[in-house]
């Protein structure tokens, strides 16, 4: 059932069923066209780096290849696809080195880059096989529908499947729009990023909707798990290591993402660039690879392509907790406390049996997921109707095709195609805050911390998740009254078409949405997020309480301060 969060009521549109088209992506089965790709981000790559020294590029792709593989851990028994990578990229490294010795000339030294080019290029390149992307299809909602019911009667049992993995995972908003457009021009899809969850369910809700396949990039530590890994690598995905931080190395992943486009590859990638750590909706996008769709629609144009249009789409993912929400708080209170704050490495695998433990959870308990789809947008930021024609501010139709023109030609402008692809960022993250759904398990974090803020309001963020057990005490009269007014704060933005409600919050009765949020809350963690007894609301971790309260920032909601944190640090 899909239900719309704003009204909470059942819209009169449905997802449009009709059978998805095979896409360009299946074309990625043929071995001479993944090689026409290689060769394709190999050449751009090249021309990209020509002006710089040969040499120089080559000293510093090594110097921080030598880095990240001092860091790497891998073992053959939990990640043999990692330990396996780990392998190739040390002896691919000690070829080079050796080669480094002999290489005296000019073309010695681009030889060199070319190899480190290919080999990057090689490792990127993703793959697709029909075959098990028709066995994923059949296979994917059974095993989801089985543990959603066995989870529902607490006992594992292949008979008596009356729910779907659709009664508890809410796909709403432009699904329609998204469905006509994927019919009209190529998709890029951009989701927020919460958790690796994410990316284990965003191809379920692909095909929910109707659409082919998508290509998508999955960071590194998702293949460390065997079976991710088996079945990403034939499933369209390309990896994303983000400890490669050599310009070789970005250069030939932003051209992987701009070949593919504007080959028509429906694809999606996290512009955050990974799991946003504070909680919050994303606001600082990684610039990189989105510029590869207004690249990709530029050359389109210049080849004459009938359907050149890029579309790029919103997408907003919410749970009612997050398995990795510990972890993750502590790596942005790390980051912005510095030696404050300890934490452990983001960069975590991921155990299979944490993802099962959190679908069990989330299913045990009736538990919903919501992905929102947004309004789509073109390569500038405007917005597209039904038919994929930009609409200006005013409503009116424009031609995106003279925002590319230059002298009455189509050419590609480095600096003014910066400032574009900036514009473009600002309005994803706009439209995040305004497709995000509002839990209940957000607006009761955000009340209890809001109410604590109250008794304490001198301490800065770090003296204040310091607070003693005894400190974090509310009385319930108190916090229902910040309940109360954190509640009109959020129908009132719902109202003025900032954000959506989720069906819980609609009641209105504070009783019932503040006993669902603490609920939801303490479903997965071991400590209490937020907890009632003995007349009092409190929590037993400051830390996971913030990163949920986070997901209520960037509103303004009751302050002044024009940026992104206030004068005490807090996120706003």
């Amino acid at each position: 059932m899909i239900i719309d969060p704003r009204t909470g009521s059942n819209p009169a549109v449905r997802f449009e069923h009709h059978p998805a088209v095979r896409g360009e992506i299946y074309r990625l089965d043929d071995r001479e066209y993944r090689e026409a790709i290689i060769e394709e981000v190999v050449r751009r790559t090249m021309g990209d780096l020509s002006k710089g020294d040969p040499r120089m590029l080559i000293e510093e792709t090594l110097y921080q290849e030598r880095i990240r593989i001092r860091k790497v851990r891998s073992n053959w028994l939990s990640s043999p696809d990692l330990a396996a990578r780990n392998l190739r990229d040390r002896k691919f490294l000690q070829e080079i080195q050796s080669s480094v010795r002999g290489a005296v000339g000019l073309e010695d030294n681009r030889d060199l880059v070319r190899k480190f080019t290919e080999h990057f290029a090689s490792e990127i390149c993703g793959n697709f096989e029909p075959k098990m992307y028709d066995f994923a299809i059949r296979m994917v909602p059974w095993f989801f529908s089985w543990l959603l019911n066995a989870a529902s009667l607490k006992r594992f049992s292949p008979f008596g499947m009356s729910e779907s993995l659709q009664s508890r995972l809410r796909v709403v908003g432009e699904v329609e729009h998204l469905q006509r457009l994927s019919r009209k021009g190529t998709i890029l899809l951009v989701p927020t990023h919460l958790s690796n969850i994410d990316s284990v369910l965003i191809g379920y809700v692909i095909h929910l909707m109707s659409l082919p396949p998508f290509a998508y990039g999955a960071g590194l530590n998702l293949f460390s798990n065997p079976l991710l890994s088996f079945s990403m690598s034939r499933l369209g995905a390309y990896t994303v290591d983000r400890q490669k931080s050599s310009q070789v190395y970005k250069h030939a992943l932003k051209n992987y993402s701009t070949s593919i486009l504007k080959r028509g590859i429906h694809s999606i990638f996290f512009p955050a660039g990974g799991r946003v750590r504070s909680g919050a909706i994303e606001s600082h996008l990684k610039l990189g690879l989105l510029g590869t769709a207004l690249q990709a629609q530029l050359e389109r144009y210049q080849e004459g392509h009938p359907s050149p249009n890029i579309y790029v789409v919103p997408m907003v993912m919410n749970y009612p907790f997050v398995f990795e929400a510990s972890s993750l708080i502590e790596d942005y209170l790390e980051s912005a406390g510095k030696h404050r704050f300890m934490s452990n490495d983001g960069g975590e695998a991921v155990p299979f049996f944490k993802i099962m433990s959190f679908f069990w959870k989330l299913f045990s308990t009736r538990s919903e997921m919501w992905v929102r789809v947004g309004k789509p947008l073109d390569v500038f930021g405007n917005f597209v109707d039904e038919n994929g024609v930009s609409l200006g501010p005013n409503g009116t139709r424009i031609d995106p095709k003279r925002f590319f023109m230059t002298k009455g030609e189509i050419s590609a402008v480095p600096q003014r195609d910066r400032e574009y692809t900036a514009l473009l960022g600002s309005r994803i993250s706009e439209r995040y805050h305004a497709e995000n759904v509002v839990l209940s398990s957000h607006l009761v974090a955000y009340s209890l911390f809001e109410a604590l803020r109250k008794s304490y309001p001198g301490l800065d963020l770090f003296r204040f998740l310091r607070l003693s057990r005894a400190q974090r005490m509310v009385p319930s009269a108190r916090f229902f009254e910040e309940a109360e007014r954190c509640f009109h704060l959020v129908r009132q933005a719902s109202d003025q078409g900032r954000l959506y409600l989720s069906n819980t919050l609609h009641c209105g009765d504070v009783k019932i949405w503040v006993e669902d949020g603490v609920r939801q809350l303490g479903l997965f963690h071991d400590a209490k997020v937020v907890k009632n007894e003995d007349g009092a609301y409190s929590t037993e971790d400051m830390n996971l309480l913030y990163y949920y309260r986070n997901r209520l920032t960037g509103y303004g909601f009751g302050s002044d301060f024009a940026g992104e944190t206030d004068e005490k640090g807090f996120l706003v």
